[in-house]
């Protein structure tokens, strides 16, 4: 995957910036590619769109509402739904609570006198995490910056990555510290040559340690601790991504030398704090361009206000999980099949809900802790993961959920490769970590992407697109779209149930909701909702 040099490496360069909808910025400004709304060119897995007529391009960009009555019906068969099988999912974890496994709950809060589900690994040691010292690590983040920013302005970011590394040597142990400074250095040091090729090997190398025997053994030694070696696995596999981007940022400069691409450069992008053992990924442009636009004002505690606004947001979503964790058993009702088969439809449509929603409300804080801070250095992290609940597209899903891996993956796989879904997905699947679950949601990815764009191809034929503007108005036509999306709709649900859960679970979803009756219940269901939330989006799907 090399990157061609000269004058072909400047035509990459320049083809990059126009994909980015940005103009170049010069040769000693790496290309930035933007990944803002959704369409933006060189932003999509899918096809880009055909030039489409003038009176249907105006249906798309003008969006047609649907009429007051019928989105009320929606919405209210969306919240009634979402309540009852909620519900449905609260009373089949009362009746079937002496069948889970006893290790999979544990004694919750006193004041709720309710015991909770700690299946979920994840979070169960993120918990752990913050109640320890791990959060005086972020709070002297912050006072190291405040003081920097009035005595030591210039060289804020330079110590912001001194801390860092001392922070993860502190908490994990010198050695687990040193093998990801290691990683960060042999990155470097590949970089120098200008062999994409190589950052990519020294990349797929690392990773391959990371997760398989005898280098994962080797890992979890160095840490000792079950929770410190979780820690561990993300922030190699988070430095790693970061030390790509670095590398193949200045593969892709033209100047020999270019500013900013020092050693203490990489250092600082991978060891600042805020982002380093959780995310989300930036890339390394966006970081480089965001320090340089500072300049010598530095922003010290202006941004304080909201930054404690937001983090009263994060406490908010962070109660509200703990909370569903001792009504909803959703983890340890999954972990055991014989109680699942007894889970009657409408509790299955609230345990794959449930599911997809507390893994959205899970990475809203994980992911906030550290965007959060990082504005404090008004250093933009992605957005924030966006409510499931709203997306009704795998290109949005891809799209909205990560922004930050999603934009990564585009930068460095998909455009490079020439438009490589599959290479995408491949890299998704190994990086996070090439177990048998991931392969088949991997798959299940791929192919719901694909079943998307077929359809959506469809859509555009000629005779497809004549038919429909001579039949059909635009609202029948925004009907006939959502009721075609509702099947790759309820793929996307069914695969992120099996990234979440197991495979014999999603088989068991698909066995039972592929029933004649409940299959047409379920499309009726996904119909409603797909409606509702085609009307918040202002976006028809399969278009």
């Amino acid at each position: 995957m090399s990157v061609p040099t000269g004058a072909r490496q400047a035509d990459l360069r320049r083809r990059r910036a126009d994909q980015s909808a940005a103009p170049p910025g010069g040769d000693s400004q790496p290309p930035v590619t933007h990944v803002t709304q959704p369409g933006t060119p060189g932003t999509d897995f899918t096809e880009p769109k055909p030039a489409e007529s003038a009176e249907r391009k105006g249906r798309s960009e003008n969006f047609v509402p649907l009429p007051k009555s019928e989105i009320r019906l929606c919405a209210g068969i969306t919240v009634c739904l979402v309540v009852y099988v909620l519900y449905c999912v609260y009373r089949f974890s009362e009746d079937h609570k002496d069948e889970l496994n006893t290790q999979d709950l544990s004694p919750g809060w006193t004041i709720l006198g309710r015991e909770k589900d700690t299946r979920n690994k994840g979070w169960r040691e993120f918990v752990k995490r913050m109640q320890t010292s791990f959060p005086l690590f972020y709070l002297g983040h912050v006072v190291l910056g405040a003081a920097s920013a009035r005595f030591l302005p210039k060289t804020k970011f330079r110590l912001y990555g001194v801390y860092g590394a001392g922070s993860l040597a502190v908490y994990l142990g010198w050695r687990p510290a040193g093998v990801v400074l290691l990683q960060a250095v042999v990155s470097f040091a590949l970089s120098r040559l200008r062999r994409p090729m190589l950052i990519w090997g020294f990349a797929i190398i690392v990773t391959t340690a990371v997760f398989m025997e005898p280098g994962s053994t080797w890992h979890h030694n160095l840490v000792g601790s079950k929770a410190k070696y979780s820690i561990f696995m993300v922030t190699l596999t988070m430095s790693c991504l970061r030390d790509v981007s670095f590398g193949l940022e200045f593969c892709w400069e033209t100047e020999r030398n270019p500013a900013g691409y020092s050693l203490l450069d990489l250092l600082t992008y991978n060891f600042y704090w805020p982002l380093l053992t959780s995310g989300p990924i930036i890339s390394y442009s966006d970081f480089r361009q965001q320090r340089l636009s500072q300049g010598d004002s530095q922003p010290g505690l202006q941004n304080l206000p909201r930054v404690l606004l937001d983090l009263v947001r994060l406490l908010f979503w962070f109660l509200c999980a703990e909370i569903s964790r001792h009504y909803l058993y959703i983890h340890a009702i999954c972990a055991r099949m014989d109680v699942l088969q007894q889970a009657s439809v409408f509790t299955l449509y609230g345990l794959i809900y449930a599911h997809i929603q507390f893994f959205h409300v899970k990475y809203v804080v994980l992911f906030g802790m550290g965007s959060t801070l990082a504005r404090l250095d008004e250093i933009s992290p992605p957005p924030q993961p966006k409510c499931v609940a709203t997306v009704y597209q795998f290109t949005d899903m891809w799209r909205s959920f990560d922004p930050g891996l999603y934009k990564w993956l585009v930068r460095y796989i998909y455009w490079p490769l020439g438009g490589s879904r599959s290479a995408t997905f491949m890299f998704v699947y190994f990086w996070h970590g090439g177990s048998h679950n991931l392969f088949i949601w991997a798959a299940l990815q791929f192919f719901g992407v694909l079943l998307e764009t077929l359809t959506r191809r469809f859509m555009r034929l000629p005779a497809i697109r004549a038919w429909e503007l001579k039949h059909l108005s635009a609202l029948s036509s925004r009907r006939l779209r959502t009721l075609l999306n509702t099947w790759p709709l309820e793929a996307l649900a069914i695969s992120n149930l099996v990234f979440l859960t197991s495979p014999q679970v999603g088989a068991h979803c698909v066995f039972t909701l592929g029933r004649p009756l409940a299959a047409l219940q379920t499309a009726a269901i996904l119909f409603c909702i797909g409606q509702w939330t085609v009307e918040i989006g202002k976006k028809v799907p399969l278009m």
